[in-house]
């Protein structure tokens, strides 16, 4: 077993619950982004890999680690 201390935990949930809230409207906003006048790959950047990004960012974030 793992030794935990109360305050991990207290920041660990404070953390999730952080990035389930704020995680779906920030996606919201990069999908939202007014994008004229963007050429075909700065837009597929923006929008495909940096949601791509944040989704392996929250990953490495909450997968335990020995």
């Amino acid at each position: 077993m793992a030794n935990i201390s109360p305050g991990e935990v207290i920041m660990l949930a404070i953390s999730f619950f952080l990035v389930a809230i704020l995680g779906p409207m920030a996606l919201g906003e990069i999908f939202a982004a007014n994008t004229t006048g963007w050429t075909a790959t700065v837009k597929t950047i923006f929008q495909t890999l940096l949601p791509i990004l944040w989704v392996i960012g929250v990953a490495i974030r909450y997968i335990p680690r020995k």
